[in-house]
């Protein structure tokens, strides 16, 4: 599996392709931006299928643009950990590791992209309730399983002793994905509030 790239190998072989990772030459600043642009680039596909049942480059930017909150939460969460701990390797590749265990993710969204592509722009323009359960349901898959991605990843890349491990990926998530929901939800909550006051 050598050939194929370090998404599909952390699939089966975590520990090692984080290894790699981790022993891999520095490519730089760009390390810090890549994978997360790669997320984004997914989530902006997902976007567009989602929103007008097929792919434009406008739909696709503005999904990347409308998203980059949850990948810049990610790492300021990474980042929080990173600096309570070992800080051998820089920071960008850092990020770089974490993100590629991003890969159950990429796969659910491959997976719903092909989905939204065998229906007619008519049932892709609106889920039903059945196709909106089925689809909340199938989101455990992917934050169970990059959850057992990022244990491998602060244990080899930070690294962690087993116990660190677990807690260092508690205050990660609490930290991301706090500030994600509520950069979102604030968001919304923030329209509301401005159109109670206008109204």
């Amino acid at each position: 599996m050598t050939g194929w790239s370090p998404e599909v190998r952390v699939l089966r072989h975590p520990a090692a392709t984080f290894r790699e990772l981790a022993a891999s030459p520095d490519r730089g600043r760009w390390m810090l931006v890549r994978r997360p642009l790669l997320l984004l680039f997914a989530m902006g596909m997902l976007l567009s299928l989602h929103s007008s049942g097929r792919l434009s480059v406008r739909a696709v930017a503005d999904g990347m643009v409308s998203f980059a909150f949850l990948p810049a939460c990610e790492i300021l969460a990474v980042g929080v950990v990173y600096w309570r701990g070992d800080r051998r390797l820089r920071f960008a590749r850092v990020v770089d590791a974490f993100f590629t265990s991003h890969a159950p993710w990429l796969l659910w969204i491959v997976g719903f992209c092909l989905w939204r592509f065998t229906e007619s722009p008519l049932q892709a323009s609106a889920l039903s309730a059945t196709a909106i359960r089925i689809t909340t349901a199938t989101l455990l898959v992917p934050a169970v399983w990059s959850a057992y991605l990022d244990l491998h990843f602060f244990r080899v890349v930070m690294p962690r002793r087993a116990g660190r491990a677990m807690t260092d990926l508690l205050l990660q998530r609490a930290i991301g994905w706090t500030g994600a929901l509520g950069y979102f939800f604030g968001i919304a909550a923030w329209a509301q509030l401005v159109a109670w006051v206008r109204g």
